[in-house]
């Protein structure tokens, strides 16, 4: 296995569980260059130059990777220190934390504005999010406006709700047909845990971006905390649209975070 993966003194493997009965074992280059689609090994004998003090150490592991693909699907207003502790989970914090150290993420406020935002440094979103594009391809990076999500492009080619997902941070399908299409469209992000949904009792499924629950989450809870609110008083107090904000009450509900006491009344569990 050394021999045929060309594993040598010194370098760094990973050994991760791929699912219940499978693990895979490889050199971490060999796993970050597979999960960015980056099949050109670098050569073995060449040293790396050592980084400026100013720039990312080159390189990431398969789940500081994950990481960066979560953060990079939040629409900029919400890359909020807050708004993005709540999207990660503990570990994934810790590895953030690392790669803010590394200066593969940065925190910043731009003039005018009180919260300080996360953004992911030009080399590595270059490197490891925008993708190879291959021969004769530039990869243009205006990484935190313009660059076009790789399932945001996919939906928009096949399904209408596409803009609405990405503008609203949530969307109503409204037939199982049309969700069972959309889940398949959506499913790397859901995998990951970008993007989160639930059939209502109200037989229409509720599709949301994880950042966009995670956002309104605490709002909503301290609002019906210990009594019963309907839901066009919610949505007046988060100043959303009702759908948006039985969005969010649905989806907690699914954690067991709300109950709907009934029809269009929530309560915090």
């Amino acid at each position: 296995m050394v021999s045929a993966l060309g594993i040598r003194e010194g370098d760094d493997v990973d050994f991760l569980k791929y699912n219940d009965s499978t693990f895979i074992f490889a050199k971490k280059s060999d796993l970050v260059n597979a999960l960015t689609g980056n099949r050109q090994a670098a050569p073995s004998a060449a040293k790396a130059p050592a980084p400026s003090p100013d720039r990312p150490k080159q390189g990431v592991n398969a789940e500081e990777l994950g990481v960066l693909k979560k953060l990079d699907t939040v629409r900029y207003r919400d890359r909020t220190r807050d708004s993005v502790h709540r999207l990660l989970d503990s570990r994934e914090n810790a590895v953030l934390q690392g790669l803010l150290k590394r200066k593969a993420v940065t925190l910043f406020k731009k003039e005018g504005e009180s919260e300080y935002r996360y953004g992911i440094s030009k080399e590595v979103y270059n490197e490891f999010l925008y993708g190879k594009r291959g021969p004769g391809k530039p990869n243009i990076v205006e990484p935190e406006r313009h660059a076009t999500k790789g399932w945001t492009v996919k939906l928009k080619e096949q399904n209408r709700y596409a803009e609405e997902l990405e503008a609203n941070g949530y969307l109503v399908v409204p037939t199982e047909v049309e969700a069972t299409t959309l889940s398949t469209l959506l499913e790397e992000s859901i995998r990951l845990g970008l993007v989160i949904g639930t059939r209502a009792f109200n037989k229409k499924y509720y599709v949301a971006l994880k950042s966009f629950v995670a956002q309104n989450a605490n709002p909503v809870l301290k609002l019906i905390e210990g009594r019963g609110v309907g839901i066009a008083d919610i949505a007046r107090a988060l100043k959303v649209e009702e759908d948006a904000a039985r969005a969010v009450l649905y989806l907690l509900s699914e954690s067991g975070e709300v109950t709907e006491v009934r029809r269009d009344v929530f309560k915090a569990a």
